[in-house]
């Protein structure tokens, strides 16, 4: 039996100036080969953050991109998801014909761009879109419950990010910062027969880190990476460092770290503004290749829930919170101090 759906929902939302506030929002009607989702459990992205703190959209705003949910109504023409289905939904999609998605760009994409789920994710009810539905929604496998399906869309992204770096099995890498971004490359690493060394100041970090498969971890302060780095690395360096952090501190010395001819990959965008005290000339006398990775393709993501499901990426410990989406700013504030690794927000009230 369908549950009769309600007029209205409540929602998390950016109001402007760091705030955060919970509203009461219509819920969306939706048309021809959309779905409407009710909101099982929303992860707090770094990007949310970044968004939230800088204020790099304007407000208002429903954030909420790493979306998992049950279909309470199917729009004409749906034939792969009824209502009860338990799905996950990625918030972009791409073109798949311009002439970004014909040279791999798809993140590029200026149709991946401008699409979205409506509103986002923190909010009790979502449309999804006829392109989404087709391409990135995905129903969950019984053996993942919602916080573990919803780190479909991050995963997917560092899968993305591994899969441009070309480093082979054998291989040495750095990932510098062992947030829930760093502790995902960390086992995307591990899994491709790397070498990993991370970098984190908390020690708890460090601790899980090892435990997810990295050979070394350790505080950048009080330890010589370097030293690490070049012992697992038969003395030459690392093949690869990945920025896991918005540090712009950290960009000269992971240069350090890696070898002659490897790549270093910005996985975080640094604060608006922020200038980068960098010597480029190394790039040139040591063929050195710097490359950002920004979002995964709809391939990516099946990829990445098949691994969550197999249990070959682990991702039970890296969830520290559960939250309702009325505790939105309460969870940013945990994120930027550190007493928190991974929140995934839940709707709580569902309608009025």
């Amino acid at each position: 039996m369908v549950e009769k759906i309600p007029r209205t929902m409540r929602a998390a939302v950016y109001v402007g100036d760091g705030r955060v506030e919970t509203r009461s929002l219509p819920v969306p009607a939706i048309g021809p080969g959309e779905l409407l989702v009710a909101l099982r459990s929303c992860g707090l992205c770094g990007s949310d953050i970044y968004k939230i703190v800088h204020g790099t959209v304007p407000a208002p705003a429903v954030l909420g991109h790493e979306v998992v949910g049950t279909v309470v109504a199917a729009g004409t023409g749906v034939q792969r998801f009824a209502p009860g289905t338990r799905v996950v939904v990625a918030h972009h999609v791409p073109c798949g014909t311009c002439h970004y998605c014909r040279h791999g760009n798809i993140s590029m994409c200026r149709s991946f761009r401008a699409s979205n789920l409506d509103p986002g994710g923190f909010a009790a009810f979502i449309r999804v879109p006829a392109r989404q539905v087709a391409e990135v929604t995905f129903p969950v496998p019984d053996s993942l419950d919602d916080a573990e399906a919803a780190f479909t869309e991050p995963l997917a992204s560092c899968l993305r990010a591994v899969k441009r770096s070309a480093l082979q099995p054998g291989e040495a890498a750095v990932v510098v910062g062992l947030g829930s971004i760093g502790l995902l490359l960390t086992q995307l690493l591990h899994l491709r027969g790397a070498r990993v060394v991370g970098v984190d100041p908390l020690p708890d970090r460090r601790a899980l880190a090892r435990r997810l498969g990295a050979e070394a971890a350790l505080d950048p302060a009080r330890e010589d990476v370097g030293a690490a780095v070049r012992a697992v690395s038969g003395g030459r360096g690392a093949d690869l460092a990945l920025l896991a952090a918005g540090s712009a501190a950290a960009l000269p010395p992971a240069l350090d770290w890696i070898r002659d001819g490897g790549a270093l990959c910005c996985f975080a965008p640094l604060a608006p503004d922020t200038p980068v005290p960098v010597n480029l000339n190394p790039l040139y006398y040591r063929e050195l290749t710097l490359f950002g990775s920004y979002s995964p393709s709809p391939a990516d993501l099946g990829e990445a829930l098949d691994l969550l499901a197999s249990g070959r990426v682990r991702v039970a410990d890296l969830i520290t919170h559960r939250l309702p989406l009325s505790a939105l700013g309460e969870a940013v504030v945990a994120v930027r101090e550190h007493r928190a690794l991974k929140v995934i927000l839940t709707p709580g009230e569902e309608g009025e």
